[in-house]
């Protein structure tokens, strides 16, 4: 995962904001130094006056209208990587402004809004974000970031809910599929729309006609573990002027199991032929990858997929030094957190004319915390997200790479916005994974380590990140007793795992870290990097040379 830092630069105040940072990939990955603003790139261009339709009241929607956008003027040798449109909605008065009370975590998705029983007695102020990621040095892969902004404020304040009209409520930030393999799921409906003179509406929900239950104040419930077959969850809205209904069914099918590798595959073996872990090298934030040779060589070679090209993946497997095979493999690293500099990131709607549109607009939920290029994924969206899937796996496949490391598979906390669930992650993986071998590649497992029982089976080896500093190293073992690969890698950046050479006490040397992590039989392949995986430190165990 590539991080970045720059600021936004305000113009004058008013209702256009303009802002300008650029970033090279060369530069770091999580923690790249901002450099000047490439010259003459053109930031974008908004055609009309947008305004604001429909009623602002209480449970009615309303949407953005009347404003368009394109890219700016590209330049020669620059390129257009992604282009996007954001809608954030806030409720005001005339102290100030405030997150309006029922905002998705989607802003590419939120053209529209249902009007929350808390902005009643505020204007409703719209802010339409355009964003553009422009490539300006492709031997660096340098690229700026512009976005322009305009705004729009209701003449009218919010108008309360009618009186004696039944509370309603709806589900927010997505829902399964109608068909899935997940076994949970986790639902999360508004706070109610009513009318405050009929008393204030209370929620409750039930699984498939078990007990009602009263909604948790966090608007979050669980269905628990549930079996193959059709489900229905209802939603129950109540107060003096009555009560309404709101349901959704869908049915659960069986996972697919774990399919092998199509074709002549590479599996990474645990040991290397000297009775060691396999050493390998991560170099995910560079433009090019940086062969190490004599005793520094290396066996596997992590690297990005979409930077990385064919020819220099047929360089490593050709010409270049391995430790014990003939000639190094190679790992296609692909983060399925949404990236805005990526070719394919551009969300649909809001793509420009010619662009692709792989990620949909309602799958794109949090800003990845430290990253603020980066979005979590809705997993729960399979079928919309299996064509970016698709593309993405088979670009791998045609480079040549032996096998893919997926990141950004942790999602079942509540970082992404969309409180998904385990069940979630294995229905997207198993099928992931699957694809992969039916490219003829094999497949790395990511952190993650509540699943690895389950990923094992499905993947062939993994990568984790930190498990000496923080703990859990042993969760990976179910990998090396399976004969898999584990690489693992700590950072310079946690303070805690020393350099080879300097005087440390305790497990904080490098030689307890690695007699740790590297030296028992179970053991993983350890390295210590920079956070910015750049290839500037690499101290592999046993000795860090």
């Amino acid at each position: 995962m590539f991080g970045t830092h720059g600021a936004r630069l305000s113009a004058a105040a008013g209702a256009l904001i303009l802002g300008a940072a650029s970033w090279s990939v060369a530069a770091a990955a999580a923690a790249s130094r901002p450099v000047a603003p490439a010259a003459h790139v053109h930031p974008p261009v908004s055609r009309g006056t947008l305004h604001i339709t429909g009623t602002p009241r209480d449970g009615s929607i309303v949407s953005a209208a009347g404003l368009s956008w394109r890219p700016g003027r590209l330049a020669q040798g620059q390129r257009l990587l992604t282009f996007e449109v954001a809608y954030y909605w806030k409720a005001c008065t005339r102290t100030g402004c405030r997150k309006a009370a029922d905002s998705t975590v989607t802003p590419f998705a939120a053209r529209h809004y249902i009007v929350g029983h808390a902005d009643t007695g505020r204007t409703l102020r719209l802010t339409e974000t355009a964003t553009e990621v422009v490539e300006t040095n492709p031997a660096t892969f340098s690229f700026s970031v512009l976005r322009s902004s305009r705004s729009a404020t209701t003449s009218d304040t919010v108008r309360a809910y009618p009186t004696s009209r039944p509370p309603v409520t709806e589900f927010i930030n997505g829902l399964p599929e109608h068909v899935t393999g997940s076994n949970e799921e986790n639902f999360q409906v508004d706070p109610p729309h009513y009318a405050t003179a009929d008393g204030h509406a209370t929620l409750r929900y039930r699984i498939d006609q078990a007990r009602w239950r009263r909604v948790p104040r966090r608007l979050v419930f669980p269905t628990g573990r549930l079996g193959t077959g059709r489900h229905r969850v209802d939603v129950q809205v109540t107060n003096r002027a009555g009560s309404t209904r709101l349901s959704f069914r869908w049915r659960i099918v069986s996972l697919p199991g774990p399919t092998q590798c199509h074709g002549t595959c590479w599996y990474p073996p645990h040991l290397d032929s000297s009775g060691h872990p396999m050493r390998w090298d991560w170099q995910i934030g560079r433009v090019a990858p940086l062969q190490r040779t004599g005793h520094r060589a290396v066996d596997i070679y992590d690297i990005d997929g979409f930077l990385t090209t064919a020819a220099e993946v047929s360089a490593i497997h050709t010409s270049w030094q391995a430790r014990t095979l003939p000639h190094p493999k190679a790992v296609c690293y692909l983060d399925l957190a949404w990236e805005d500099y990526r070719p394919d990131a551009s969300p649909a709607p809001g793509a420009p004319h010619g662009a692709t549109a792989l990620f949909p607009a309602a799958a794109l939920g949090n800003i990845y915390f430290g990253f603020p290029q980066e979005r979590w994924v809705d997993f729960r969206q399979l079928d919309a997200l299996k064509p970016m899937l698709r593309e993405r796996i088979a670009m791998c496949a045609s480079k040549g790479f032996d096998a893919v490391e997926l990141d950004d598979i942790e999602v079942t906390d509540n970082a992404t916005g969309f409180h998904l669930t385990a069940g979630d992650t294995k229905n997207l993986l198993a099928y992931t994974f699957n694809l992969v071998h039916s490219e003829g590649m094999t497949v790395l497992w990511k952190n993650t380590p509540a699943l690895t029982r389950w990923g094992v089976r499905h993947s062939d080896g993994a990568v984790v990140e930190e498990c000496y500093t923080f703990g859990g190293c042993s969760s990976w073992r179910v990998f090396t007793r399976a004969g898999k690969w584990v690489g693992e890698a700590e950072y310079g950046a946690d303070h805690y795992v020393c350099n080879p050479g300097q005087r440390c006490k305790g497990g904080r040397a490098f030689s307890a870290f690695c007699r740790t992590v590297w030296a028992p039989p179970y053991g993983f392949a350890a390295v210590k990097f920079d956070v910015n995986l750049d290839g500037k430190v690499y101290f592999p165990c046993p000795r860090g040379v």
